[in-house]
């Protein structure tokens, strides 16, 4: 069987129907004097500069990732051989040390990032990424403790990655300092960090 090209031109055999990493992220608000909806459009360029610079800083290949703008954000999907500990012990910390020091360099208006992170196969076509792993981590972002914290970067990681990657390590993916909640009318479970959690005393304790 021949493996159709996507809208680059790349094979897409390595990728349909097989597990990667999916981190979405989207600005969750702008702050400040000048947060205007005209400044979450201009703020789309920054985003992609604190994504680059941590994907490189984390030695993940931005390049050997697929992303796709997604609402007020950005869907990456992660090959299989980058691991999603790799994902949450070197990428998110310094996704969180760029937002950090952007929100620095970058006064008066502050941006604050939420994101998801889930595992699952995607579908790779001509037309672009889909499946129902796509659609969970989307779930994810749309939580209201998520919505609700007033960190830098504050992250849901599905009971999957928790259960696989989280639940016995240590350091950044420390599993104490994650919090169960139910994401939807079914009972869902996800896992919320938020890296401040002095700033997010709602959902947090510790």
């Amino acid at each position: 069987m021949t493996a159709s090209p996507d809208r680059f031109g790349r094979s897409t055999d390595r990728w349909d129907h097989v597990n990667h990493s999916l981190l979405f992220l989207e600005i969750a608000s702008l702050s400040g004097p000048g947060g205007t909806e005209n400044d979450r459009e201009m703020a789309r360029a920054p985003l992609h500069r604190v994504l680059r610079d941590a994907f490189a800083e984390s030695d993940i290949p931005w390049s050997s990732c697929r992303h796709t703008e997604r609402h007020d954000g950005v869907l990456v999907v992660i090959p299989p051989s980058v691991t999603t500990s790799a994902i949450v012990d070197r990428l998110i910390p310094r996704i969180r040390d760029r937002v950090r020091r952007y929100n620095r360099e970058a006064a008066p208006v502050r941006m604050q990032l939420r994101a998801s992170l889930h595992v699952g196969p995607v579908t790779v076509s001509a037309g672009g990424l889909s499946g129902q792993a796509i659609a969970a981590a989307s779930r994810l972002l749309s939580a209201p403790e998520l919505t609700g914290s007033d960190s830098d970067l504050a992250v849901m990681v599905s009971s999957q990655v928790y259960e696989t990657v989280i639940r016995h390590a240590s350091g950044y993916a420390d599993p104490t300092r994650y919090l169960e909640i139910r994401t939807d009318e079914s009972g869902t479970a996800a896992w919320l960090f938020a890296p401040d959690p002095g700033t997010s005393s709602r959902y947090w304790a510790g």
